[in-house]
């Protein structure tokens, strides 16, 4: 399949997998629970806002796609999961784990609770994060000019695939979203590290998903990335 028939396949069909879409309406579920148990405090305010964060992006993405149900409130046909999702997911979750370990971050957790928002949040985090803020510029970089694009790989001419381009819109919504991640960990201000770590995660995350248009990948990684973490705090402290 060609370039131009793999773009045209993308806009053709949901942002969804059935796994990226029912995982996110569990997080969303387990994210209001915490939020309105805890509503009076930070931590119950911030798991709201997280569970709103998910369902912005599991209603408002395949609208913002330009594939949005017109009869149900769930995609009719859901994208197929890629073969490759695995191999996509493991490159994702070592480079973001191996940013997280150069910071030598561990994360604060002083429940059971804190620690199953934690593990949840990066779902409802990718959709609207990544989801939500980066599909327009897609978008944009679709109608790009050529003057408004850039070449960021060459592929080995034996493999005859033409080179990965990236309008200077989708690089804008990869570096503002990362910014508006970081920013979003209010609990963090203070602390360069911690906000250092999100934010270069935040651009990681970002590139990956312009790269594979993949967004069942990039939750996955990041969810089994506050899953290992919370493991090794509860090894480590409990």
């Amino acid at each position: 399949m060609n370039k131009k028939n793999k773009s045209d396949q993308y806009w053709k069909e949901s942002v969804h997998t059935q796994l990226s879409y029912w995982f996110g309406v569990m997080a969303v579920g387990i994210q209001f629970v915490l939020g309105f148990r805890h509503i009076t405090i930070l931590f119950g305010q911030l798991n709201i806002l997280e569970g709103f964060f998910g369902l912005s992006g599991l209603l408002l993405l395949d609208l913002i796609h330009g594939k949005k149900s017109k009869k149900k409130i769930y995609p009719e046909k859901f994208k197929k999961i890629h073969p490759n999702l695995f191999y996509r997911f493991a490159i994702t979750f070592g480079v973001i784990a191996l940013i997280q370990f150069i910071f030598q971050i561990v994360p604060l957790i002083t429940s059971t609770e804190m620690a199953l928002a934690i593990v949840f949040a990066p779902v409802c985090e990718e959709y609207f994060f990544r989801g939500i803020l980066m599909e327009p510029t897609f978008r944009l970089g679709r109608n790009a000019k050529p003057d408004q694009k850039f070449t960021v790989w060459r592929y080995n001419p034996k493999k005859r695939k033409p080179a990965k381009e990236m309008s200077y819109a989708e690089l804008g919504g990869i570096l503002l979203s990362g910014v508006l991640f970081a920013g979003f960990h209010v609990n963090y201000y203070g602390q360069p590290r911690l906000i250092g770590m999100v934010l270069v995660g935040g651009w990681w995350l970002g590139l990956v998903y312009f790269w594979n248009k993949d967004l069942t990948a990039v939750i996955l990684a990041h969810f089994l990335l506050n899953i290992f973490f919370v493991a090794q705090f509860y090894q480590v402290f409990l």
